[in-house]
């Protein structure tokens, strides 16, 4: 059971993260090892129960600054708030201050790593666990998620406890460079469902560390609603209107005129996928069942109740829902104050 459904919750189709060769042999290059058998019924589990998710995310390029190694030294800077916070490299060597930093740009630079490319020769990675999580246990996480994912890749790391964001609490996260190209000259080239593979590497060895977390794909929760963009999110609270902005204004201004709340443009095929996991999530639980896992065949039972009676409102209904709301009570309050006049 624990093989079908963990082909099931991951996905057949996910990809190795690497392109066609770049010059280099692939004989020898190294694989990353499998996930533990299982691992899906443990994140099912965790989700069930409402424990964390853990976040993993490449970081966005701000511009041509990111490219070659001066993007590379850039980055390390970044993170090691210029040689202030201790970095970590892929064989376990500590670079403490500037000119330690500056010694490891020099050693990837001899990979021939241009100083101006014309493309992005290392990864910016953002493992993350919410506020309160033990912050040694996430740069342990990290280092062997690291050690397991990345073979055959140089990389950097280091572990912050602070904010990223002023809006959001502290919590411990951990910044990763990692060097696009292994030692056989094969590129990282990854895509959503990797990401999601990395998710369920990096939730397995929190709990390894005695961390409670799961790694699902918010569907699998009943969470149709995606979040904000973070560079959407920053340009909103800078007071920049951007053309996505202007858009979603304009449609939110169309709507209120019209009184027609906004559709949901892709409710049939997320009534088709909620319907499709839960169908999974009954089937799974009577398997449990019937082996004797009953309290795990009940947790999954409620877990798809839960799925099922979760709505689908999107960003843009959420949007008009609460323009309304915020209209009728600034109504309400006018009626109020003229009839105590």
């Amino acid at each position: 059971m624990n093989k079908s459904v963990d082909d099931w919750l991951l996905g057949h189709k996910t990809r190795a993260v690497r392109t066609k060769d770049s010059g280099g042999f692939s004989f020898g290059r190294k694989k990353s090892p499998p996930l533990k058998p299982g691992y899906s019924l443990a994140n099912l589990r965790a989700a069930a129960l409402k424990q964390p998710e853990v976040m993993v995310k490449i970081t966005r390029r701000r511009s041509n600054a990111s490219n070659g190694l001066k993007g590379i030294r850039n980055h390390l800077d970044y993170f090691s708030r210029n040689g202030e916070v201790e970095v970590e490299n892929q064989d376990g060597e500590k670079l403490n201050g500037k000119k330690a930093l500056r010694n490891q740009t020099k050693d990837w630079q001899k990979l021939g790593i241009p100083e101006n490319g014309k493309r992005r020769e290392a990864l910016n990675i953002v493992l993350s666990m919410p506020a309160g999580t033990p912050p040694q246990a996430v740069k342990d996480a990290a280092r062997e998620f690291a050690t397991e994912q990345f073979q055959g890749h140089q990389y950097a790391f280091a572990l912050h406890t602070d904010s990223e964001r002023p809006d959001e609490p502290a919590h411990p996260h951990v910044h990763l460079c990692v060097l696009m190209s292994d030692e056989f000259g094969q590129r990282l080239n990854p895509r959503k469902k990797d990401l999601f593979k990395w998710r369920l590497r990096f939730a397995e060895k929190m709990r390894e560390h005695g961390v409670t977390c799961a790694a699902t794909r918010r569907q699998h929760r009943g969470v149709t609603r995606k979040g904000e963009n973070f560079v959407l999110r920053s340009m909103r609270k800078c007071g920049y209107a951007g053309n996505v902005h202007k858009e979603q204004a304009k449609v939110l201004i169309e709507a209120i005129k019209t009184g027609n709340r906004p559709a949901h443009i892709f409710l049939k095929e997320a009534v088709a996928t909620r319907s499709e996991i839960v169908s999974k999530y009954a089937k799974i639980a009577r398997e449990l069942y019937n082996s004797g896992h009953k309290t795990e065949a009940r947790l999954l039972t409620k877990f798809a109740t839960d799925v099922t009676k979760a709505g689908f409102t999107t960003q843009a209904q959420e949007r008009y829902d609460k323009t309304i709301n915020e209209i009728n009570r600034n109504k309400n309050l006018l009626v109020d104050t003229e009839y105590r006049r």
